[in-house]
């Protein structure tokens, strides 16, 4: 069962039973793999979010910690066979002169709670773009990088599904790129949120797959499995 549909009402279900499909997109030709701003405030400890938010008052706690084993697999599997890891980082630097550059802001990159944790380290020809809005194509040089990699296709990662994560796949269809959300390696703070976003995507935007499908795209076997 899809993780949204316990929100949907009778109506709701009425209208997708009669409405046609949106048509999927595929997963490209050639994809990257995006891990969006997994960043210790977005994640914090692996306990109930009520019960950290003296200290991280962005934390997604357990379903951050639920979705980083998937997100491992993912970047182990795009590492193995070349293809590229591009992380983003939602951060504000003293350069810039901008108030959230201030130590006490949760992406101060003065603050180690902008920092990405230990768990899901860059390695050596990983890329980065840092960004200052939700979107990772917004005043950024992520479609610079994909031109430069012949990319078509995203396979997206990280954080939060509802905001920067959603705000990434509208951009990104918006540019033509064909996007597919890996559902297990996305979360959210509120459970709400994470499902109906989730929903809104694939119903609007992208498609939503799950994390073997996810590896078979990265590992060149969706194909046969289609087949």
């Amino acid at each position: 069962m899809a993780v949204w549909e316990e929100f949907l009402s009778e109506d709701d279900k009425k209208v997708l039973e009669i409405r046609k499909p949106r048509e999927l997109n595929g997963p490209g030709s050639r994809q990257a793999l995006l891990v969006i701003d997994m960043q210790m405030t977005a994640i914090g400890y692996d306990k109930p979010i009520w019960e950290q938010l003296d200290e991280y008052s962005g934390a997604c706690g357990p379903h951050a910690w639920k979705s980083i084993p998937y997100q491992q697999k993912m970047i182990g599997a795009a590492r193995e066979v070349g293809m590229p890891v591009i992380y983003s980082k939602h951060v504000f630097h003293p350069y810039m002169g901008l108030p959230r550059a201030a130590p006490g802001d949760n992406f101060s990159s003065l603050s180690h709670k902008s920092e990405i944790p230990d768990e899901l380290v860059m390695q050596e020809g990983d890329i980065l773009i840092e960004k200052q809005t939700p979107s990772c194509f917004a005043y950024t040089n992520l479609p610079l990088i994909l031109k430069h990699y012949e990319i078509d296709g995203l396979l997206v990662m990280g954080n939060s599904t509802s905001g920067c994560v959603r705000a990434t796949v509208v951009d990104g269809r918006a540019a033509g790129y064909a996007v597919s959300v890996i559902e297990e390696c996305v979360f959210d703070r509120i459970e709400l949120s994470h499902a109906a976003a989730l929903f809104d995507m694939q119903f609007k935007y992208c498609d939503v797959i799950s994390a073997d499908e996810a590896l078979a795209i990265i590992d060149g076997t969706a194909e046969e499995i289609a087949a």
